[in-house]
């Protein structure tokens, strides 16, 4: 965690120096493995729960997880207040983009990124769906693509 005398106030943004990191949350080095892990729930809570509910739940569950991340994730790389408190819990970012492209690991420009990290970031947030379908693909090799098969899991 950061104390006071860590807080550095540089370009009117303030800037955390320490030597504990902590890499939990979105950003663009741990969003895709989320995704994935959100897919492969997805397939197990429809297989398992939400079947006799309706047969698109799957698509309506992948569709809720897409928006709920696109939405944390681009607040946090726009600098958005509302989500403020996420990356400022999580770890040493001087911002939102910073903790999204940096994560806490690296040193790459965040205050003045039009071009080409902007142009990467966009890149990044198109691949969130291939994510999240990795996710479900591993899902049915775990879990079964239907409620009636168990997949590998069900071989152990």
């Amino acid at each position: 965690m950061w104390n006071h005398s860590d807080l550095v106030l540089h370009d009117d943004v303030a800037v955390f120096y320490g030597h504990d990191t902590i890499l939990v949350g979105m950003s663009f080095l741990v969003d895709p493995l989320l995704l994935a892990v959100c897919g492969a729930s997805i397939v197990w809570l429809h297989n398992r729960l939400f079947h006799r509910v309706t047969r698109r739940a799957k698509t309506y569950l992948a569709a809720l997880t897409l928006i709920t991340f696109w939405i944390v994730a681009g607040s946090m790389y726009l600098n958005l207040s509302w989500f403020d408190w996420v990356w400022q819990g999580i770890g040493q970012a001087a911002s939102g983009r910073d903790f999204m492209i940096n994560s806490g690991l690296f040193d790459f420009e965040y205050v003045n990124t039009a071009g080409f990290i902007d142009t990467v970031a966009l890149i990044l947030f198109l691949l969130y769906p291939m994510w999240l379908y990795c996710g479900i693909f591993l899902g049915y090799f775990l879990f079964g693509r239907h409620e009636r098969q168990t997949g590998m899991v069900g071989l152990l």
